[in-house]
């Protein structure tokens, strides 16, 4: 299927509404990974399982950055494992990409390990689950009335659990549109500037 960003929104709009949440309502992605029959473990929680000592401590203190998350083929079943050692702001919006592959039934197929042991990323694929991710976090229809609101990024990223550069990212188009309809049709924002 070609995934369209109006098609994707569609699906975003549709999880939102399964799990009860009006357009400006903020979303647990957690909620919705159980939705979906998907258990979410931490890198810790998989001591039990036999993760060593040495990779729990490179990639949640020696280089926390090199890995986030990961939505993981069990048989016919789907986990995802994060890092715990980032920002529940960014663990957030990483289980909310992972849920976007899902979502979007993107294949496991195009898993590919390059020479530097470090995978490599179907580079669509990987859009369409931060589209994903943005809907389900702070939809269009959300983010277009913060943006005429003259909402800043940090109340949008108070507001919906995110980081303010994700709500940058969500907000930035918004805020376009905003300013160009407020040229013009000769109207202030709340704080009183002419956009």
């Amino acid at each position: 299927m070609r995934w369209t960003q109006a098609l994707m929104r569609e699906v975003a709009q549709e999880e939102r509404a399964a799990l009860g949440l009006r357009t400006n309502a903020p979303f647990d992605p957690y909620a919705l990974a159980e939705e979906h029959g998907i258990d979410v473990y931490t890198l810790g929680g998989l001591v039990e399982f036999g993760i060593g000592p040495g990779a729990l401590s490179h990639f949640t203190a020696v280089d926390s950055s090199a890995w986030s998350a990961a939505l993981v083929p069990l048989g016919t079943a789907r986990v995802i494992i994060e890092n715990e050692s980032h920002a529940i702001a960014r663990r957030r919006s990483n289980i909310a990409h992972e849920l976007g592959h899902h979502l979007l039934e993107h294949p496991f197929d195009n898993v590919i390990f390059g020479e530097d042991h470090k995978r490599q990323f179907n580079e669509e694929q990987e859009k369409q689950a931060t589209f994903m991710a943005g809907e389900l976090l702070i939809p269009l229809t959300a983010a277009e009335r913060m943006a005429f609101d003259g909402w800043d990024n940090a109340r949008v990223a108070a507001a919906y659990g995110v980081s303010e550069q994700f709500a940058q990212m969500q907000m930035k188009g918004q805020r376009v549109r905003a300013q160009r309809a407020a040229s013009r049709y000769g109207f202030r924002t709340p704080t009183g500037h002419s956009r």
